[in-house]
């Protein structure tokens, strides 16, 4: 795929002094169904410069976003020490010194450099949507020319004695128009991950970091049958995991969600309080999956937020093995009996799907017409409906598979049903005729 990111004016800025950013613990606030978890760098950030100019005369209307990039890198590198290692021995080392001006007027883009042997190997650009709940780096490291004139230019100002002194203060020097052209199977990223303080948003990538691919293409896009069925197997028979569904189970009648995490070898969180039909999951970091309960009040099937957040699982899955991503899940019971889990089945591109808070809204109406379409007789008959007129396994089943659809995620997510006191699971296809189908594991 080519990948462009265009810029209208590139501008470096020499820093001559460093910059030191420090983290103040922060208290995850219980949000609404459908709200998006803002990236706590940035809302800090931001609402430091708005107390400064109610304060200050003559503002300057250029405003640099370094510090708030530089304090995730950083942060998610100190938080995941093999990684930054592995980044480190095969791309190289961010040089916060040195870097363009923030550019853009409501999504914020900044780019650093990267060093491998006093040498800009390659360079990393950082980008924040208009919503403050998501942001991506990018690392570009190719032989075309634009990716090389930009190292080229990066290369120039760190030889010059401005940066290499270590003193003074900053500089700007303009760089041309440049159009970033990056030719890969898929866009290579650098990965973020959902953090408590730092934002529900993140983005995701692929294992290498040279151009080259996402490292997946050599794998199957679908598992096998037999191996979500093994998998699943193997998680429910753990202690640690029947516990806390059970506590989750034993919840659901009494209205409110709560939820839990699990880690790839099942090993619970706290059990997380929600709202009335939400939970946030906060920090993803470490854990496979996640699980919660619906309400007497809601549809029993794991909703458009829900799905979200499994995307979320996904991309914080490590990165040194494609298929990490795959271990992403999330669970759902409700209080009538059904119980499903989702597993994602596409790779960290597919993960990488961002949607925006109207986005979500709308889907959730969506959701909700689906629903009451299926459960009415007068439109679909019986077919979705058990006999006091609630819906049914088949109805909710269709319902998750269109909203998979209306996301844009067809194909990338699967479904199981756990039946019998969760003995007995059974894998959820479509048919030939978009018909979810069960087959018992």
């Amino acid at each position: 795929m080519t990948r462009k990111v265009i810029s209208q004016l590139l501008l470096v800025v020499t820093v001559l002094f460093f910059f030191n950013s420090c983290r103040t613990d922060e208290t995850m606030q219980e949000e609404k169904r459908t709200e998006r978890e803002k990236i706590e760098a940035f809302i800090r950030f931001e609402s430091n410069l708005i107390t400064q100019k109610s304060t200050q005369k003559n503002n300057s209307e250029y405003i640099s976003y370094h510090k708030p990039f530089k304090e995730i890198i950083q942060a998610f590198m100190n938080k995941n020490p093999a990684f930054a290692q592995k980044f480190q021995k095969e791309v190289g080392d961010i040089y916060f010194d040195l870097r363009s001006l923030t550019y853009g007027e409501t999504s914020k883009v900044i780019v650093y450099p990267i060093m491998k042997d006093d040498k800009v190997n390659a360079f990393i650009i950082g980008v924040i949507n208009p919503q403050r709940d998501w942001v991506n780096f990018t690392v570009a490291k190719d032989d075309t020319p634009e990716v090389q004139r930009i190292i080229s230019k990066f290369q120039n100002f760190y030889n010059s004695a401005s940066v290499t002194s270590r003193g003074g203060r900053e500089e700007e020097q303009p760089i041309e128009e440049v159009v970033i052209i990056v030719d890969s199977p898929g866009p290579v990223t650098f990965p973020y991950v959902d953090h408590n303080g730092f934002g529900g948003g993140m983005s995701g990538g692929g294992p290498e970091f040279s151009g080259g691919g996402s490292g997946s293409s050599n794998h199957s896009q679908n598992q096998s049958n037999q191996n979500l069925c093994e998998r699943s197997k193997n998680m429910l028979q753990k202690d640690d995991v029947k516990s806390k569904i059970k506590e989750l189970k034993d919840h659901a009648p009494k209205g409110g969600e709560i939820g839990v995490k699990f880690k790839v070898d099942g090993t619970p969180s706290e059990t997380i309080t929600g709202g009335a039909h939400s939970v946030n999951f906060g920090d993803k970091t470490g854990y496979a999956g996640g699980y919660h309960n619906h309400t007497t009040s809601g549809i029993p099937m794991l909703s458009p937020p829900d799905i979200d957040q499994l995307l979320g699982f996904a991309r914080a899955q490590p990165t040194h093995d494609a298929l990490n991503v795959k271990n992403a899940y999330m669970g759902m019971v409700a209080p009538n009996g059904m119980h499903y889990v989702a597993i994602f089945d596409g790779n960290y591109q597919d993960a990488l799907k961002n949607f925006s808070q109207q986005e979500i809204d709308n889907q959730i109406a969506d959701y909700i017409k689906i629903e009451s379409e299926l459960t009415d007789i007068g439109r679909s008959g019986n077919t979705y409906i058990n006999s006091n007129g609630t819906i049914n396994n088949l109805g909710v089943e269709k319902l998750f598979f269109e909203t998979l659809r209306n996301m844009g995620l067809e194909g990338k997510v699967r479904l199981q049903r756990i039946e019998n006191n969760d003995t007995v699971i059974k894998n959820i296809d479509l048919d030939g005729n978009n018909t979810p189908t069960p087959t018992t594991c």
